[in-house]
């Protein structure tokens, strides 16, 4: 039994406004170092939790999945013959709700990353429901922190 707590030194954390929605941890057959000092690690909380990810539309696992979460939501709820007044011209972001993602690696963060949560409803970010995607985000994280070789340069900086 402790052998297996001791195999699981890796975790990844999802969070809403500081509090904890998801938590798991896992563990990681070869792992490599050098990978917390790599492109590919950058890379990798870009493809889970990217907004625009260098391209206007793009998005990472997480929001893509809020996303299909929100426009399911959104038409099951669709009236067209009914607006509320209040709504038409209501600033979404009076109120900021902000999503954060970690990786850990022996309970150190190595990787952080934030996203707005105000772009989805607020019925769709206060349910946050990501048991769907949970194996691709362990599945992701595993695959490059399990990697042999790593991007370490971008343009002249050695990271």
């Amino acid at each position: 039994m402790n052998n297996k707590i001791e195999e699981q030194r890796f975790e990844f954390v999802l969070y809403i406004n500081k509090n904890i929605i998801c938590q798991r941890y896992f563990s990681i057959k070869n792992y490599n170092e050098k990978s917390l000092n790599s492109f590919d690690l950058k890379q990798l909380m870009d493809g889970l939790v990217g907004m625009n990810n260098g391209q206007f539309g793009s998005l990472g696992l997480i929001p893509a999945h809020l996303k299909a979460k929100a426009v399911d939501y959104l038409w099951k709820n669709y009236n067209p013959y009914y607006q509320k007044k209040e709504d038409i011209a209501k600033n979404i972001f009076e109120k900021e709700d902000t999503f954060d993602f970690e990786i850990k690696v022996d309970k150190m963060t190595v990787a952080q990353s934030t996203f707005s949560g105000n772009f989805f409803p607020p019925q769709i970010r206060y349910q946050v429901d990501i048991k769907e995607i949970i194996p691709m985000i362990i599945s992701d994280i595993k695959n490059v922190l399990g990697q042999k070789k790593y991007i370490t340069k971008y343009g002249d900086v050695t990271l």
